[in-house]
């Protein structure tokens, strides 16, 4: 006679037959190293699906939804647990990571690029020949300093602040300050 299997052993049978269906049908995809490596941080199956499923672009998410993920794909009664995992902030964390993974698994493929356009003669690479010097420290764009705001411009200024502004002490501070030079008015010097 067997023994009839209480619901938390259901659970896990559905969870193990869940996971297997998902690890055959995309064991070639290439995000699985991704997940493998969640796995392998301690995350959760679900946890790890759930985490990439996140971190695709909202028009790329395989199920559409949050509650279709949770119940066709995770095997889950609703998305409740989604939730919880999601108002954790290492969770979040740790998606948001995933997330800009993407960009840094191509940084040698666009530095490649970045090198090609620099170094093609044509003019219309100028930009890319000054975004590479720009980052290899070869080149510093100039930076415009702005003294004064539209409603306090500069030639509204007194002495005294735009000594302050540029650095020279003024009588206020008690060093040796001197007013520029005034001109003779007379022609002489």
């Amino acid at each position: 006679m067997e023994a009839a299997l209480n619901p938390l052993d259901e659970s896990q049978l559905k969870s193990i037959e869940a996971r297997r269906i998902f690890e055959a049908a995309h064991e070639a995809d290439p995000w699985m190293d991704d997940y493998w490596a969640l796995i392998g941080e301690g995350y959760t199956w679900r946890q790890a699906i759930y985490m990439l499923w996140l971190a695709q672009p909202f028009n790329k998410r395989q199920p559409k939804t949050q509650g279709e993920l949770a119940t066709t794909l995770l095997g889950l009664a609703s998305d409740r647990v989604l939730r919880e995992w999601r108002n954790n902030p290492a969770f979040e964390a740790r998606v948001a990571r995933l997330t800009a993974s993407v960009l840094v698994k191509h940084r040698a493929n666009v530095f490649n690029a970045l090198v090609a356009s620099a170094t093609n003669e044509n003019p219309r690479n100028h930009a890319d020949r000054r975004m590479f010097l720009e980052m290899t420290g070869d080149y510093v764009a100039r930076q415009a300093v702005n003294i004064g705001t539209a409603s306090n411009p500069i030639a509204e200024l007194d002495e005294a602040t735009l000594a302050s502004l540029a650095g020279i002490p003024s009588p206020d501070d008690g060093a040796d300050y001197q007013s520029a030079p005034q001109e003779d008015k007379n022609g002489g010097g």
